[in-house]
């Protein structure tokens, strides 16, 4: 089986490459933004270059392409082009293609927008972003979607809850605290590490499990369907870097200032998850949190070196 990932070059489609491109019986492609050294079979295309992008799929005749791709931050027309012009350039390719190409997305929780009674979202709640973030990612959604009716392709969206790992790769607010932790380690007293606010409720997933459920989808044939990857488990941020801190060799003094949180709550619901994938990402972090706090001080011992 011939799979592509796009996006290769960051946090989850590098992870993704890397885990697919290991296994027996598939050959795993890449393309990403800029080069990407150690990747296997990588391609330089920018997706939001329509006439390239169908000459890389063109070449590459994937069975399956998982769409990783994507822009969290920047103005609106950035989020735009690399989001939903990138999808629409990607879906028209692949509908160039004969025998019908399979489209695994990756989309956002933040695609479900506020909840008003705080309940587990499901996938047939109604959408309605909050931002120009969630509503580039929903209108991406929506296209693949429109165009598999019209042309009998296979897509599926996993709808992505708040995804952590030992190591930061991101810039979502535990990397964020990981890589000042370790700063804040390899410095002198008092360790104090500065934050933004902390009370935002989230159903955070650990890496390990989204590229598992990425490949149930592939062996399943689970098309068709939008799916929720997540725990059903809310936690604080602040609850969940207390946690990695209480791991840490030494105390650290968490500050908490004034500032936006963005969506103050958002859980989901992962029967569907269980149901299509045989897969319940576990709410139990204590392997991401006790990974994270051995990076954080391996990190910071580098740190000292590097300012000896």
């Amino acid at each position: 089986m011939r799979v592509l990932i796009t996006g290769a070059g960051g946090f989850l489609g590098g992870a993704l490459t890397r885990r697919l491109a290991g296994r027996g019986g598939l050959r795993v492609s890449a393309l990403t933004r800029r080069p990407a050294p150690g990747l296997p079979d990588a391609h330089v295309v920018d997706l939001a270059d329509g006439a390239a992008v169908t000459t890389a799929v063109m070449e590459l005749r994937p069975d399956v392409v998982i769409h990783a791709a994507g822009r969290a931050y920047g103005t609106t027309e950035d989020l735009q082009r690399d989001n939903v012009a990138a999808a629409g350039n990607l879906v028209s390719a692949l509908s160039r293609l004969p025998g019908g190409t399979a489209l695994l997305l990756l989309g956002s929780a933040a695609q479900y927008g506020v909840s008003a009674d705080r309940k587990p979202w499901r996938e047939d709640a109604p959408c309605a972003p909050a931002g120009h973030y969630a509503a580039a990612k929903q209108a991406a959604e929506d296209l693949a979607f429109a165009a598999a009716a019209r042309g009998g392709s296979r897509v599926t969206a996993l709808r992505l809850f708040n995804v952590v790992d030992a190591a930061p790769r991101g810039q979502q607010v535990f990397d964020t605290f990981l890589r000042r932790s370790a700063a804040a380690l390899a410095g002198p007293p008092p360790r104090q590490v500065v934050m933004g606010p902390l009370s935002a409720v989230r159903d955070f997933v650990a890496l390990s499990d989204v590229l598992a459920c990425v490949e149930r989808v592939i062996d399943r044939g689970a098309w068709g369907e939008r799916i929720n990857v997540c725990t059903g488990v809310g936690r604080s941020v602040r609850a969940l870097i207390e946690a990695a801190a209480a791991r840490l060799p030494e105390r650290i003094a968490i500050e908490e200032q004034d500032g936006p949180e963005g969506l103050g709550w958002s859980v989901g619901d992962p029967a569907r998850c269980g149901r299509l994938l045989g897969l319940a990402p576990s709410g139990d972090l204590g392997a991401v949190l006790q990974g994270a706090a051995e990076w954080v001080a391996a990190a910071a011992r580098d740190h000292a070196r590097s300012d000896a």
